[in-house]
């Protein structure tokens, strides 16, 4: 029973952090329904400035482009 709470509580706080990250997105202008780490590969691809490499070492190699591309697919 620990583990499903656990779980369910996993699940909730990845939900309540992509929608954080969604927000912060558009409040610096950014696409409706894009993250923050897909908006910085966006602009990795580009050529523009961006904070991809530093989101990159901080929550694992690919997480932008990985986030680009759910951003895409679901677009």
């Amino acid at each position: 029973m620990i583990r499903v709470t656990i779980g369910v509580i996993s699940l909730y706080l990845k939900r309540v952090l992509i929608s954080l990250s969604i927000l912060l997105n558009v409040i610096l202008g950014g696409r409706s329904n894009q993250t923050f780490s897909a908006r910085n590969h966006e602009w990795k691809r580009n050529n523009r400035p961006n904070l991809a490499n530093s989101i990159d070492s901080l929550l694992g190699q690919g997480h932008c482009l990985e986030c680009w591309v759910n951003w895409r697919v679901r677009k």
